[in-house]
Parts: C-alpha cells; sequence; structure tokens
C-alpha cells in the first residue's frame, strides 16, 4: 500500500482532488460561518473540525467520537464537529494529508504506511490498542491448522484484509500461501460459511455476533487480541502543518477524545452506550451490547494515549514481513505524543 499510498498523494498534491465527494454522516451545529480548521487556535473560540471515519456506519471499536458527540465532551471543548465517512483507510489518510480532515481515524496500519510513504501526518492518539476483530470458523476447524488447503473468506490479498487474515492463522504457524482465499464482499462473508463456501472469515466483534448466531456449530477460533496483543489496531492522524498551527485545538480534541473513552468504561454508562452505539450504527442492540462487553473486556479503547512503541514497532516489522511496505519506518516518524502527552499531564493517567 505504501507505493500505492506515494502514488495517490502525488496525484492528489496536484490536481487537487482529495477533498471531493466527502459525505457528512453527522454533523454538530456550527456556531459561526468559519470553513473547518480555519478558526484562530484560542481556547475561546468555537472551532468547526473534519474528523473522517474509515468505516462507517461504525463499529463499537469506532464509538468513542460518537460518544463525545452525544455526551457534549465535544461541546465542552467548543468544537463543532463533523464526522466524514470515508470509504476505506487510504482515502482516509489522503484527506488527512490534504487537510480536508483534521482528524482520521483509520487502522494504524495505514498510519505506519503513510509514514513508509513520507506522508506529512503523524497518529496523535490510539482509538483502539488492539485488534477488535475475531476469526469465526465452520464445523469441523478446530485450529487454523486445519484450514490449509481450504477456502477462507477475505476482501482482498492485500492491506488490512490480508492483516486480519495472517492473524488468524500466524499463532498457528499457518501462512496464507497454504490457505486458498477467496475474495468477496464483507457482506458475503456470512452466506458462503453458512453454505461451506469459505471454512472461515475474520469478523468485527459486531459482525461476529451475527455470524454467531447465523448457523449452529460456527465458532469463534480466536479473539485475536488474545493472540497477538501486540498488534496496534487503530490510530487517529493529523496532518502536521495543521497540528503546528493548530495546537490548543488538537489538544481539545484529544481531550474530548480521553473523557469519552474514560465514560465509556464507567459501568453506570453502559446502557447508554449501548443506546448510543444502536443509534450511530443501526445495528442490533445484542450485536452491539456484545461487542462493547467484548471491547472492554479486552481493555481496547484506551484510558489514556493508547500508544505504544513496543506495538508500533511489532505491527511495521510484520507489515514489512508481509510485504506491504519496502522498508520499517521509525517510531518517530509514524508517532508524535507531545500533545496527548500535553493532554494527559492537565487530566492525570489513569
Amino acid at each position: 500500500m505504501a507505493k500505492r499510498l506515494l502514488r495517490a498523494m502525488t496525484l492528489a498534491s496536484v490536481v487537487g482532488t482529495v477533498g471531493l465527494g466527502l459525505t457528512a454522516c453527522g454533523t454538530a451545529s456550527p456556531s459561526n460561518n468559519t470553513s473547518p480548521g480555519s478558526t484562530p487556535a484560542t481556547s475561546q473560540s468555537d472551532v468547526t473540525i473534519n474528523v473522517g471515519l474509515a468505516l462507517s456506519p461504525p463499529k463499537a471499536v469506532f464509538f468513542a467520537p460518537y460518544v463525545a458527540q452525544e455526551e457534549g465532551f465535544f461541546a465542552q471543548q467548543h468544537l463543532n464537529v463533523k464526522f466524514i465517512s470515508m470509504p476505506n483507510g487510504l482515502q482516509t489518510e489522503l484527506g488527512t494529508t490534504a487537510g480536508t480532515i483534521q482528524f482520521g481515524f483509520s487502522s494504524a496500519t495505514d498510519a505506519i504506511e503513510s509514514a513508509a510513504a513520507n506522508a506529512p501526518i503523524h497518529a496523535i492518539w490510539s482509538y483502539a490498542t488492539k485488534l477488535d476483530t475475531e476469526c469465526i470458523a465452520a464445523p469441523g476447524i478446530a485450529t487454523a491448522k486445519d484450514l490449509i488447503g481450504k477456502p477462507v473468506g477475505s476482501t482482498g490479498t492485500g492491506g488490512f484484509s490480508y492483516t486480519l487474515l495472517n492473524a488468524c492463522l500466524a499463532p498457528a504457524d499457518v501462512a496464507a500461501s497454504q490457505v486458498k482465499p477467496v475474495t468477496m464482499q464483507r457482506s458475503e462473508f456470512v452466506p458462503a460459511l453458512v453454505t461451506n463456501h469459505i471454512y472461515a472469515a475474520v469478523f468485527h466483534a459486531d459482525d461476529a455476533y451475527t455470524v454467531l448466531h447465523a448457523k449452529p456449530g460456527l465458532h469463534v477460533l480466536e479473539k485475536e487480541y488474545q493472540v497477538i496483543p501486540q498488534w496496534w489496531y487503530g490510530g487517529v492522524t493529523t496532518l502536521d502543518s495543521y497540528a503546528q498551527s493548530h495546537k490548543d485545538v488538537v489538544e481539545r480534541f484529544l481531550t474530548a477524545m480521553v473523557e469519552a473513552d474514560r465514560w465509556m468504561y464507567d459501568p453506570a454508562n453502559r446502557s447508554k452506550l449501548i443506546d448510543i452505539g444502536v443509534k450511530a450504527s443501526g445495528e442490533d442492540p445484542a450485536a452491539v451490547a456484545y461487542a462493547v462487553d467484548f471491547n472492554i473486556q479486552g481493555q481496547l479503547w484506551p484510558l489514556n494515549s493508547g500508544l505504544s512503541q513496543t506495538q508500533e514497532e511489532y505491527t511495521a516489522n510484520q507489515l514489512y514481513k508481509f510485504k506491504e511496505i519496502n522498508s520499517v519506518p521509525a517510531y518517530s516518524t509514524v508517532v508524535d505524543t507531545t500533545y496527548i502527552d500535553d493532554v494527559l499531564n492537565k487530566l492525570g493517567r489513569k
């Protein structure tokens, strides 16, 4: 992806089309007429910002910004936030690089691949420290070794889909070349599993709940955060020049994020959190409840920064091993903890 991202960024800088086709999937009513991100960065001013989301409608792992919106954490920071639905992680990082998006929520692998392509962006926070996915297998599949020679579902031959497939297979020392990946839309995974056209696929926890109730015998082969706890899942990126000129806005945004995550961990808020999740995702309340509990039990949402150099370096080295990047970028080119460190010095660490 790194080469593809570099070519796309070069094209975007020439024709300036990255910002076209963005759709707001949720907005706060602006209190002024300034364009997103252009308001002077003072603590007294209301600021409108665009937040790009690589998965929309969101899964539970993405709930933090929706909680911040619904519970007033953005409002407390005088932030008018527009949620922008992006088609994938690549477009999210391109939008961030172009400045169309002030904060991009995408896979951490996208942040690493962006650094490998010398993109002028950094991850400044993590919305999910570990993978929120589960590998679901057909009856008769006891371990990933049982998948050797069998068809498995995949949404592509590279990128995050390839990452998830390897996360399912690697703990049993099975290589992707030993199975038969079948490329299909994610919505096709369930019927393919039910009809034995594939024998395993990887799902976000929300979808895993639905799949497990689709056919008797389908079962969880692996909770990927348990088998690969060192894999870094979710990163929030911002354009370096924007962060430098809008430090106050960045820190206000991160303050709202940290407060939202801490709110989500409070057992007294579980019912309301599920309601917010159902509203944002449109999913079955039972599936949302399952995913909320999954994220809490796995401690996937960070209480602080969620940024770990050990996790980032492990993930980057895995991407290099899978030939997703041509070189391993230095941690400092991927992550900038300056802003979240300032926020946590004020809020305190948990």
